[in-house]
């Protein structure tokens, strides 16, 4: 979120509360927003992500349901080198769906600095199905967090009426 990267950092179980500020000034441009006094708006009061960081346990789910209300958007993160994590896409889509509706999510598939157990292929075919942005990501070597959280706020702002 920040950065660094922690090597004793664990699973999440349950939730972590975090806070992600984008810059703004890399991202304003390609907004498409019909009203101009929001873009000026966004420059000059910035942008954060208040984000949700919601452990991938479905037996927890029902504890954290009520954090997936009113959401804005979502990362749906797996894990490349955990084929059980990718197979879950569907599960965690499903449930962005039902609880918060028609928002504007994206896919990310971390831990690219590892061994992957995820077949490209297989990731290019769930792309495709649903039609999302994807990224792959590497938290431990910070390789393109920050632009898979712009992309998100991208959409989000977008959405806004």
């Amino acid at each position: 979120m920040d950065g660094k990267f922690d090597e004793d950092v664990t699973h999440t179980v349950g939730a972590n509360f975090l806070i992600k500020e984008i810059e703004l000034n890399k991202i304003v441009d390609k907004l498409q927003l019909e009203n101009p006094e929001l873009r000026n708006d966004i420059k000059e009061k910035g942008f954060k992500l208040y984000f949700w960081d919601l452990g991938g346990q479905h037996d927890k789910l029902y504890s954290n349901e009520y954090y997936f209300v009113q959401a804005v958007g979502a990362m749906i993160v797996f894990n490349l080198n955990d084929l059980s994590s990718f197979q879950d896409i569907d599960f965690w889509l499903y449930k962005l769906k039902e609880l918060s509706g028609d928002v504007p999510y994206i896919l990310v598939g971390n831990k690219m600095d590892l061994e992957r157990k995820v077949d490209k292929s297989l990731i290019d075919d769930e792309v495709k199905n649903l039609g999302v942005e994807y990224f792959e990501t590497s938290a431990k070597l910070n390789k393109n967090v920050d632009i898979a959280f712009e992309s998100l706020s991208i959409q989000i702002l977008n959405n806004l009426k």
